[in-house]
């Protein structure tokens, strides 16, 4: 009952906004009686909070990572299919990702993305142990860009684009992820 209120009130916030559904309005659309909400939540606020945990869990749930193994490319393998998991996260419920992007996700942000951070910066590290990315690479830093910079393209496709394929954007992250952390190749240009 609570995921069917969960996902009634993503649909009426994303369509309506939050400050225009009623928590009669969440009831309704999920076909409970209103005082079935309140046996779950608090008030509307509570149902924004618990759809931001959900994400920023899922979230952390995609990206750990899958461990390596030993054939040639897997490092470069296992980094595509966590950027590949992480981008259709959002996809996958584009209401909720709507509302939890158009949100105040600041807060929750700062406090997922040191450990979203630490993952990353943890597999870069991997990454040159194995020789996949360039020792040259400050881990911390990388991780951090990565991160903002896919996370800012996610939002603007799902927010502002209202793109339904994430297959292109996958690409792309993907491609520019090698681009910037691949060795360099003997004639100087990106491995």
């Amino acid at each position: 009952m609570q995921a069917d209120l969960l996902a009634a009130a993503a649909r009426l916030f994303a369509t309506r906004g939050f400050s225009d559904v009623a928590i009669a309005d969440i009831a309704r659309a999920a076909e409970v009686a209103t005082g079935t909400f309140y046996s779950y939540f608090t008030s509307k606020d509570d149902v924004l909070l618990k759809l931001r945990c959900s994400v920023l869990d899922g979230l952390l749930e995609r990206a750990a990572p899958e461990p390596a193994g030993p054939e040639a490319d897997s490092w470069w393998r296992t980094a595509a299919a966590i950027i590949d998991s992480t981008v259709r996260f959002w996809f996958e419920d584009r209401e909720r990702s709507r509302v939890v992007l158009r949100g105040s996700v600041a807060d929750d942000a700062a406090q997922i993305a040191p450990v979203l951070a630490a993952n990353f910066a943890e597999g870069i590290r991997l990454g040159q142990q194995s020789g996949d990315v360039s020792r040259d690479i400050d881990a911390e830093m990388a991780a951090g860009l990565l991160i903002h910079g896919a996370f800012g393209l996610v939002y603007q496709a799902i927010v502002h684009d209202d793109v339904k394929d994430p297959a292109p954007l996958i690409a792309g992250i993907t491609a520019l992820a090698r681009h910037l952390l691949a060795p360099a190749a003997a004639d100087g240009s990106p491995g």
